[in-house]
């Protein structure tokens, strides 16, 4: 059985970077109880009204950023797709009730690349993306990543990517040494409390019961918060959840991950 993960893929600069949240990332592979078959990934620069589910044969590295050093536009990871895994992701949504797209052609977004060069740097396991959708409700998000639970059984693993702290109105540029406004670390800190917890009735209410909910997540920006919500429900059968790692940059975006579910 694997364990899902949700893991912040910051700002794209984390690609080429050694610190101690890359290092962090580079660890996730050696928490797996063996190789993934594949990997299930949400990322937040994909957003959709229906589920879509990715399928290529070698995925073009998307750099769908700029004013960044020439170095990250020259990154390429080419992970290849598995049909039959794109196809069992599309069935179990398909049972769960919800609307899924298949999509040919687009390839991996910094969401998906940037996280993934660290864990997997290689590019040598087979990926399948996923969208996301901000406008569902917490509860049907988490219901989206728990009819994709038996994934796990297949030594598949779930991936979100995103951010839970994730607001450029309060980033400070200057604030490189890891600092945090207080805001944040009391939004995270009620974060740790309510998933560690398993208090998915609290987290769907997040926006009225967590402190500084409106800074953490603002209304324009909760596509970068709701891959953690996908990925928990994924482990809905095990119900525990562990933070690996919580550093800041820019006082305002944090660098979090989180497991859900245990390695077996």
């Amino acid at each position: 059985m694997m364990p899902s993960f949700f893991v912040a893929h910051g700002a794209p600069l984390l690609a080429i970077e050694n610190n101690s949240y890359t290092q962090a990332m580079h660890q996730i592979s050696s928490l797996l109880p063996r190789r993934p078959r594949a990997i299930v990934m949400f990322s937040a620069h994909w957003e959709a009204f229906d589920q879509m589910v990715g399928t290529m044969e070698t995925f073009p590295t998307i750099h769908d950023f700029g004013g960044f050093p020439q170095e990250l536009y020259e990154i390429q990871y080419p992970a290849k797709g598995d049909q039959q895994i794109a196809d069992e992701t599309v069935q179990l949504l398909r049972d769960a009730g919800v609307p899924v797209t298949v999509n040919t052609t687009r390839g991996l977004d910094h969401g998906h690349w940037v996280v993934l060069r660290h864990i997997f740097p290689d590019a040598d396991i087979p990926v399948v993306p996923l969208s996301v959708n901000p406008n569902l409700t917490v509860a049907q998000q988490y219901m989206i990543g728990k009819a994709l639970s038996p994934l796990r059984e297949k030594d598949v693993l779930i991936i979100g990517s995103g951010g839970t702290v994730h607001n450029f109105s309060y980033i400070d540029m200057r604030e490189t040494q890891g600092r945090a406004f207080e805001w944040a670390l009391e939004f995270e800190e009620w974060l740790h409390q309510s998933l560690s917890g398993w208090k998915v009735d609290d987290l769907a209410r997040y926006r009225e019961l967590a402190p500084h909910a409106e800074k953490a997540v603002p209304a324009y920006g909760s596509e970068h918060f709701v891959p953690l919500v996908y990925v928990m429900g994924a482990a809905d059968d095990e119900r525990t959840a562990k933070r690996l790692h919580m550093s800041f940059r820019y006082g305002s975006l944090s660098h979090t991950i989180w497991q859900f579910g245990e390695a077996k």
